[in-house]
């Protein structure tokens, strides 16, 4: 986790390009690649587990264009020192959970950004428990990159997909994002996590 937190710069870029892009539905001119798509779906029956972090309420409406709560949560996350603080940690990396959806991409949601623990016994004051459900997942990589770039085409590809190319409905319940112990911030993949019905 430490070598995540060093890089405090870049992790306000990501988090601009995170909020700009983020589940933001796709234009007519995005929903048909001319060439093959670079990414595959797993379909994983994923156990649930536990992140603790922090979090805000937002939609994507208001987090385009960069000007909304993500980047700051992001900001003073990595700033502070505060995903540190987290006890119980369960593996290197960071999760940011999608979670409370109101309706769907276009609705409010929870936007949590933490680590994953094996037990949310002493959670610290100011964060947040958020349970993955169990059940099926969509897993789908990032293309291998900057994570400014990598990160909004994920999610453009991911909403330009039908439930036929997912393998199911989207459940709006609870979607993650996984991120490895980062060493190359020129070399990121990230992996989504989109729940099925």
């Amino acid at each position: 986790m430490s070598n995540v937190l060093a890089k405090t710069p870049l992790f306000f870029v990501l988090a601009l390009a995170v909020a700009s892009f983020a589940q933001t539905p796709a234009t007519p001119s995005q929903t048909a690649p001319a060439a093959p798509t670079p990414y595959s779906v797993k379909d994983d029956q994923q156990d649930g587990f536990t992140v603790v972090g922090l979090t805000v309420r937002t939609n994507n409406a208001a987090e385009k264009g960069g000007q909304g709560k993500i980047p700051d949560l992001w900001q003073g996350a990595i700033n502070s020192g505060q995903l540190q603080q987290i006890p119980n940690q369960a593996g290197d990396g960071f999760v940011v959970v999608y979670s409370d959806y109101a309706s769907d991409n276009t609705g409010d949601y929870n936007y949590t950004l933490g680590v994953r623990v094996s037990s949310a016994d002493k959670v610290p004051a100011g964060f947040v428990v958020r349970k993955i459900q169990a059940g099926r997942y969509a897993v789908i990589q990032s293309e291998t990159g900057p994570p400014q770039e990598v990160i909004p085409a994920l999610w453009q590809h991911i909403n330009a997909m039908t439930p036929q190319q997912l393998g199911g409905a989207r459940a709006y319940q609870t979607d993650f994002e996984t991120y490895p112990n980062i060493t190359d911030w020129g070399s990121v993949q990230v992996t989504a996590h989109i729940g099925l019905k």
